[in-house]
């Protein structure tokens, strides 16, 4: 596969820069890949690898030689071929600034980013992103060994825990690495379920194994999601939630809240605070302990409810 990627990659740079038509007999003997001994192979493959460069939408040209000669060459027209300049705004680098910042892929997007500021003659545009939003997970753990063996297409072997449910040993194949609503998921085909799923990076525990040699899969022909095996979130959420703080965490209640808290019972004052994501917000109420109660609305007392209780079951309680 990797022969085969090289060969049609140095094949494009030969046509792309080429400014006459390259006949076949010069493409055997000069591109990389090629050169075989034997015509027909020769012939054979340059077919094949036409036709695949043909279906991937490049513009590849067949040409007289020349006026007075019948032979046909090749080459790639740069000006079909190119893709055109980019040219953003500052607001929309900004935005791509923050983007990267919230999927953990700035240091790696860096050289590519500061081009395009200043392409676009607005160099401090790239920095324009200080820091990410509040609550947007920079990184998850493990991403980078799931990445690599989704890039070899290695099997995958894991500790993967879900709330309310004894940790279990997975056997994956990943097809995919996917960020959504501020978390990376894994997606792929779950040998121990034998049917495509999805897991959270967060809540892999411990390290992530190899099992067997690369090239184990083959990935899927189409895109790969979240929503085919995680239910999207809700389109209604909770926009805010009336919660009782003790005094010892009034303090770090009165950030998140809107507006003054009013005093309730002795010791402790009632506020309405922003809930954004739900499981951000049962997570953020469940450190701050028994220091705070949430009133309202329901749904997220619960939440909270239901995940202590799973907490209380895993421990044997």
């Amino acid at each position: 596969m990797t022969d085969r990627l090289e060969r049609l990659i140095n094949l494009v740079i030969a046509l792309r820069e080429t400014r006459r038509p390259l006949p076949a007999a010069e493409i055997r003997s000069r591109v990389a890949g090629y050169g075989q001994d034997d015509p027909e192979s020769f012939r054979r493959m340059f077919e094949r690898d036409k036709a695949d460069l043909r279906a991937l939408g490049v513009p590849l040209d067949t040409a007289p030689l020349d006026r007075w000669d019948d032979r046909v060459g090749y080459r790639i027209d740069p000006r079909r071929y190119d893709l055109p300049a980019v040219r953003l705004e500052s607001g929309e680098l900004a935005a791509l600034a923050v983007a990267l910042e919230a999927t953990g892929l700035a240091d790696d997007a860096a050289a590519g980013l500061r081009k395009l500021a200043v392409d676009a003659g607005e160099p401090d545009a790239a920095r324009a992103a200080t820091g990410p939003p509040v609550g947007i997970a920079l990184d998850a753990p493990h991403r980078a060994a799931l990445m690599e063996a989704q890039l070899t297409r290695t099997t995958v072997r894991f500790t993967y825990r879900v709330p309310g449910q004894p940790p279990a040993r997975r056997t994956v194949d990943p097809h995919a690495l996917v960020h959504r609503s501020g978390r990376w998921y894994v997606v792929g085909h779950d040998h121990d379920r034998g049917a495509r799923r999805a897991f959270r990076l967060d809540r892999i525990a411990g390290a992530v194994g190899v099992v067997g040699a690369p090239g184990a899969f083959v990935p899927p022909d189409a895109d790969v999601g979240v929503d085919d095996v995680v239910p999207p979130a809700p389109d209604v959420a909770p926009e805010t939630a009336e919660v009782l703080a003790a005094a010892s965490v009034a303090w770090q209640v009165a950030r998140r809240a809107r507006g003054g808290g009013e005093p309730a019972h002795p010791g402790w004052t009632a506020y309405t605070v922003a809930v954004g994501d739900p499981d951000r917000f049962v997570g953020w109420v469940l450190d701050l302990g028994v220091d705070v109660e949430v009133v309202a609305p329901p749904v997220l007392r619960e939440r909270i409810v239901a995940h202590l209780r799973a907490v209380v079951r895993q421990a044997g309680g």
